[in-house]
């Protein structure tokens, strides 16, 4: 192992090559990093500085016969100077700039950069990116901008490099010498070192890697590297086309399904890593099973299935631009392909949650209590067909969207599934032009659209490029013609109807329009230029019909436009029943991930923990007995939690109990607070929710009065 070193001593072996191993990212730095560089390297040159340190760059041998390094950690370094030394021996060519040096000194003094001259074998070369970038580095030494890879950003480093070499006005020798003077530290692990071990440790930040990176690397770094190259090319490059080169949140949410738990972008690495400690998956059967997910994942979110009907639907759900339902999505599509169900079926579950979201979007139930739903929703689904089975009274599997609905509808809370008198009420007053921006696009689409299946405008899509904008009939700011056209309450008219849909429509006119009058906004008018501008009369739009026929807009004609508005939306997502009839229950069973379902008042029977069920008869008892196996567990963490004095203590007092020696846990509580003990213990200790399942006495059976001890 190397210390401090000059940049060009790190370069000099005529007969190795730098090998960037194929779980690396791509070549990621952007303008501001290749700016600050240069800029640095010009100081080093202005005043005339000794040195300038550059980074470390961590490597290990390739195998025992050639001297070929793979790059652990600073390919992004390495790769960039690289492309200056090319940049500026290509501007010496080119003659834009200039250097004392004859052409062939100067391919002597960049030589060791970038070819390894005496190395056996086709490629001399020295850096060999990975495959994605290795044709546009590989374009560069042609020296001619017509044969580049223009869409690379090696490509467009090395342009402005090139750019910031001329524009600099120095010579080649001022700046090469200049760059020579960069010191790195040269970090070369031994055969002993796991560079696992050394890549967790320089990337646990996660700052220069994103957390998809770092799984990648996990997974590539313990093969072989014939296994490396087989397994990228075969899987991993796959899940990144999949997935839009940005697998992050599809790895977070195939997480989601396996553990059980909603997990955090920021632990995302070492999650996967539990996951697979957990799975002892063999690492080929690992790679396979995310990318069949991958596939989904792909089908899903681009709406690429063999069904053009689901395909809509899909683009359709796109369109609210949140992905908070994807574990379900993911779970949903494995289970329908498995067990062959029709895209029928398939279409009337994604119908199902549009239904869902666009209601609760109206009724301003808030997003982030669908993140436990959906995580656990084909769960709680499953979990009455396996219900069915234990009693011998099988449930057909085409009852899906059935039982769906009526879990849905058992949803209570934020999580609840919208009525329609909720509906109703909320559709007058929903300020729709205050919504976030993704949900507007998804509900003018769906409402200008409806389910016709010919003529589909492709509104979100020219919403986003601002060719349709939303028009407030009734202007943002009244003139004194509005004022007097709405009435004497023009204030309270004004304040009350603004941003809701009775007084919205879809123009291409937005701009134009502004606070004109409604009769010119209904006929139109010749603007200041002398430009016909066209009104809702020559509109295309469905959403416009209704403003054809009005002579005057007044609070009448809102109230009568948001009816009819009000029934367009109803008549798209009308409020849903099921024809699933439960077994008569001898018990209520509830996940514990279910946090909207009401537990005060209820009488326990029985708990389930990690699959082994117990029988008790207070949630005091259900309470300790889990802190105990947690303990049987866990015991370091429950001892770090009495330290922390929340819920959990090194003393014993009357409002606790005891767990073991030295840990007691707070239990004289309602029975929401018990929820609340149990829900921190879980997240310190890794547990899922999930984990925990409660056999409650039905509702319809006669309530048993909770005892709290």
């Amino acid at each position: 192992m190397k210390y401090a070193t000059k940049i060009y001593q790190f370069f000099y072996n005529p007969k190795r090559l730098f090998l960037i191993p194929l779980y690396q990212r791509a070549y990621a730095w952007e303008a501001i990093h290749c700016k600050r560089l240069f800029d640095d390297i010009i100081k080093v040159h202005k005043n005339n500085l000794a040195s300038h340190f550059f980074g470390s760059i961590v490597y290990v041998q390739d195998n025992e016969l050639e001297d070929d390094i793979l790059i652990i950690d600073g390919q992004q370094r390495i790769t960039t100077i690289s492309i200056i030394v090319l940049a500026l021996k290509n501007a010496v060519m080119n003659k834009d700039i200039v250097s004392s040096y004859t052409d062939e000194q100067v391919n002597r003094r960049t030589e060791s950069y970038l070819f390894a001259e005496f190395r056996d074998g086709s490629r001399k070369i020295r850096l060999k990116p990975i495959e994605r970038d290795l044709k546009a580095y590989d374009a560069l030494f042609s020296n001619n901008p017509k044969t580049f890879v223009k869409e690379s950003g090696i490509t467009k480093n090395y342009e402005l490099f090139y750019s910031q070499i001329v524009k600099s006005g120095l010579t080649f020798e001022d700046i090469f010498d200049s760059l020579e003077k960069l010191i790195i530290i040269d970090l070369r692990l031994d055969s002993s070192d796991n560079p696992q071990l050394i890549f967790e440790s320089l990337n646990s930040t996660g700052k220069d890697l994103t957390e998809a990176d770092k799984v990648r690397n996990y997974l590539l770094m313990a093969l072989t590297k014939e296994q490396q190259d087989e397994y990228y090319t075969k899987y991993w490059r796959k899940i990144e086309i999949c997935t839009n080169d940005d697998p992050t949140m599809f790895i977070r949410d195939f997480l989601t399904i396996n553990l059980k738990r909603i997990c955090n972008i920021e632990n995302l690495y070492f999650d996967f890593k539990e996951y697979d400690t957990l799975f002892h998956l063999d690492r080929e059967e690992l790679f396979k099973e995310l990318l069949h997910y991958a596939e989904y994942y792909q089908q899903i979110s681009k709406g690429l299935t063999d069904n053009d009907k689901v395909n809509r639907k899909l683009k359709q759900l796109a369109n609210i631009g949140s992905f908070v339902a994807m574990p379900f999505y993911l779970s949903f599509f494995d289970f329908a392909h498995k067990n062959n169900l029709s895209y029928e079926l398939i279409y009337e579950v994604l119908d199902i949650t549009e239904n869902f979201w666009a209601r609760r979007i109206i009724c301003g139930y808030p997003a982030n209590a669908l993140n436990k739903l959906y995580s656990t929703l084909h769960n709680d689904i499953i979990r009455i067909f396996s219900a069915h089975k234990k009693r011998e009274l099988p449930l057909d599997y085409c009852q899906y969207a059935e039982v769906m609905k009526f879990v849905l509808l058992k949803k209570q809370g934020n999580a609840k599934f919208p009525s329609d008198l909720e509906l109703d009420d909320s559709f007058k007053t929903r300020w729709v032009y205050k919504l976030p921006i993704d949900y507007r696009y998804f509900l003018f689409e769906r409402m200008e659209n409806e389910n016709n299946k010919e003529g589909i405008k492709p509104v979100a899509e020219e919403m986003r490029k601002e060719t349709i904008t939303i028009e407030h009939i009734m202007p943002q700011t009244l003139t004194a013609q509005w004022k007097q056209s709405l009435g004497e309450n023009y204030e309270e008219i004004h304040e009350k109807y603004l941003h809701t849909f009775a007084n919205l429509t879809l123009t291409a006119y937005n701009s134009n329009y502004s606070n004109h009058s409604f009769e010119e906004k209904r006929d139109g008018y010749i603007d200041k230029k002398g430009e016909k501008i066209f009104g809702f009369k020559e509109s295309g739009f469905s959403l416009s019909n209704y403003l054809k026929t009005c002579d005057t807009w007044t609070e009448k004609e809102l109230i009568e436009r948001g009816q009819i508005l009000l029934s367009k939306f109803k008549n798209l997502w009308n409020m849903i029943s099921t024809s699933y009839e439960p077994l008569e229950k001898e018990v209520d069973i509830v996940s514990f991930a279910d946090d909207e379902y009401e537990l005060t008042g209820r009488k326990l029977l029985a708990f389930s923990f990690k699959g082994q069920k117990f029988e008790v008869y207070t949630w005091k008892d259900m309470l300790l007995q889990v802190c105990q196996m947690v303990y049987n567990e866990n015991p370091t963490t429950l001892v770090y939690l009495c330290k922390k004095h929340w819920w959990f203590y090194e003393t014993a007092t009357s409002e606790r109990s005891r767990i073991a020696d030295g840990v007691y846990v707070h239990s004289s509580c309602s029975t929401k607070t018990k929820q609340s003990i149990l829900t921190y213990l879980f997240k310190n200790c890794g547990i899922s929710d999930a984990d925990l399942e409660l056999y409650l006495q039905p509702l319809s059976d006669k309530q048993v009065e909770e005892t709290e001890e």
